[in-house]
């Protein structure tokens, strides 16, 4: 695995290493002590999936708030997406930044997302399935998020968007909140 820091933050996109040969191929997508050795510390609890039908479709932005808030990995194993992640934590000097990739089976990647960043993507295809591991345990109460299009964040989404949910598009925007 390489790490690569995402602009000034301490979030990671993770190129991984495929092996292969004739039967197929090879990628270790988790261990303990080489996200320890590049200075992340990261424990999986918890394991998602999620799957989406359309392409065009945008989940996000998601996070969960303090007292909890949750680091993940993500993974595209089917499709391709556009991931995006936020830095919405309050005293730190990447606050409001947004970065963004492309992660599908073929890009061999996956994304380190750190506690404090909202999280959402659109995909580019049609069936499209994303993997996460969770740092910490879902808390319902805390679950929150913001809208794909708010504009303080001015999020470039790379097609149209065909699908969100009611509750992605219900959001209120940040500037109005208490969290920013």
């Amino acid at each position: 695995m390489r790490f690569v820091q995402l602009g000034g933050s301490d979030a990671r996109l993770i190129e991984l290493t495929v092996r292969a040969d004739e039967r197929g191929s090879f990628t270790r997508t988790w261990c303990v002590k080489t996200f320890a050795d590049a200075g992340i510390a990261f424990q999986p609890v918890q394991g998602n999936s999620s799957v989406t039908r359309l392409r065009g479709s945008v989940r996000g932005m998601h996070f969960q708030r303090a007292p909890k808030p949750d680091a993940k990995i993500v993974r595209c194993t089917a499709g391709l997406i556009h991931d995006v992640i936020v830095d919405i934590r309050p005293d730190s000097p990447t606050r409001g930044e947004v970065y963004a990739c492309e992660l599908g089976p073929s890009t061999a990647r996956m994304l380190y997302i750190p506690a404090g960043f909202a999280h959402g993507f659109q995909t580019l295809t049609d069936n499209v399935t994303v993997e996460y591991l969770m740092g910490i345990d879902y808390a319902e109460e805390l679950s929150d998020g913001f809208r794909h299009d708010d504009p303080m964040f001015a999020i470039s989404w790379p097609q149209a968007v065909t699908v969100l949910s009611a509750k992605d598009a219900s959001w209120p925007p940040m500037a109005a909140r208490n969290l920013w």
